[in-house]
């Protein structure tokens, strides 16, 4: 499993990683330089203290050393008893236990290993068996609550409230600056496809509200500057068609013995620049916010095939459900038709299919073609203006080499996606993607 490689996630784990370190040298440097000193140091005492006591008890006589076991009882919490039988060995879960065990055998001379017995109140001691005189052994012990430091209990504790704290603060401080940057990540890609972003909070440290200002400002420049674009287009386009029309008319104006191969030739020029001006007053058009509407995809299409049937193109076609989508009509409209048309143009005179079908994440609508295809390396390059796979800029042969542009143009101004899958041989299928609200 493959962790996102997100500036949230790298600050955290960077953060996390650094403090963690830190907190385990500073939890060895305290256990090496002040809990094991101070854990030998208590251990050495309370060894010390058993040795001396089983030696005063020794000395004292059978009355004497009851009350003296009493004493020790009251105010040390040892009992001192004959090794009658055998116990167990006791489990050195713990590091003082294991240094007890070296101060006593230091002070005894002798070997001693802790025992441990469970008493009828449920409470757990543990047994030294020190030698007395005459090596008698002399059994001493103390209960596992006489032992109330826990060290390494108090480590883990530290360690697990440490990395909560690190993490916590680490996740706090990440989400400081990430969010931030998310939020220009998105406002970005919103730019990306000619829609205007929602302004970005101005707020948080000075550097990123300083960088949220001036993304809004560039925000703001883009868009005036796509405004300009689609009106200086869509004037330059109205405005041809006046000196058009003046052309147009003074052809029909010239003497009827003109060559008729040169007004065939300039009739045919005018067309064409017809053609490209109306195109463009088409893509200004649609690069308008215009209004929203809802749209059924099986009528529209149902509307645009038979009128490509009436053009003279084969086309295959069956209507299905009913899919509703709400979008900017005039723009749908026109990327339909030009690859519709891209279809027909290129498809070798062969049947076109068109198909749809639409869930709750989108609708999809496919046009597909039976011609020569388009190779693999040149799948982006259609959409360039004025690109062409037919290069001999015959219009017989191929379009103007605008109609892939304008339809990629007018999806990404309007949030769809266009995608082109093509084998060469094995003809092309052109994907509308209609994304859902909210997807």
């Amino acid at each position: 499993m493959r962790f996102p490689n997100t500036l949230f996630s790298q600050i955290v784990t960077t953060i996390a990683a650094v403090s963690l370190a830190f907190l385990l040298f500073s939890l060895t440097v305290i256990g090496y330089f002040m809990l094991v000193p101070m854990g030998k140091s208590s251990a050495d005492d309370l060894a010390s203290l058993m040795v001396m006591s089983v030696h005063h008890w020794e000395e004292r006589s059978p009355v004497s050393q009851a009350e003296y076991e009493k004493i020790l009882v009251g105010h040390y919490q040892l009992r001192i008893t004959d090794a009658v039988n055998e116990l167990p060995l006791a489990v050195r879960d713990l590091p003082y236990y294991f240094f007890l065990e070296s101060s006593l055998t230091h002070r005894t001379g002798h070997p001693i290993r802790l025992m441990t017995s469970q008493e009828q109140d449920g409470e757990q001691w543990y047994w030294a068996d020190i030698p007395g005189q005459q090596n008698h052994l002399v059994r001493i012990g103390f209960p596992s609550s006489h032992i109330s430091a826990k060290p390494p209990l108090a480590m883990i504790i530290l360690l697990i409230v440490g990395t909560l704290a690190t993490l916590i603060t680490a996740a706090t401080l990440a989400h400081f600056v990430a969010t931030p940057l998310e939020r220009l990540t998105r406002g970005a890609r919103h730019i990306g496809t000619g829609n205007k972003p929602e302004p970005i909070p101005e707020t948080g440290a000075d550097e990123l509200a300083t960088l949220a200002q001036t993304f809004n400002d560039m925000a703001e420049q883009v868009q005036e500057l796509l405004r300009n674009r689609t009106t200086l287009l869509a004037g330059i386009s109205h405005d041809l068609r006046t000196p058009m029309a003046r052309i147009q008319l003074a052809l029909e104006m010239l003497p009827a013995d003109a060559d008729p191969e040169l007004m065939a030739g300039i009739r045919g020029d005018l067309e064409q620049m017809n053609c490209l001006v109306g195109q463009f007053l088409e893509l200004s058009r649609g690069l308008e916010k215009g209004e929203q509407q809802q749209i059924e995809i099986g009528d529209m299409l149902n509307e645009l095939v038979n009128c490509a049937r009436r053009g003279g193109a084969e086309m295959s076609y069956r209507q299905q459900a009913i899919c509703p989508v709400v979008r900017n009509p005039l723009a749908l409209r026109r990327i339909v038709v030009n690859l519709l048309e891209n279809a027909v143009r290129y498809g070798g005179n062969q049947e076109v299919t068109v198909r749809y079908h639409c869930n709750l994440r989108a609708t999809t609508i496919e046009i597909i073609d039976q011609g020569p295809g388009i190779p693999a390396d040149q799948l982006e390059a259609v959409f360039q203006p004025f690109y062409r796979l037919e290069q001999s800029r015959n219009t017989d042969t191929g379009g103007s080499g605008l109609g892939l542009s304008i339809a990629k143009q007018l999806a990404d101004a309007n949030n769809i996606e266009i995608q082109l899958k093509s084998e060469p041989g094995k003809g092309t299928t052109a994907i509308i993607l209609l994304p859902a609200p909210g997807v």
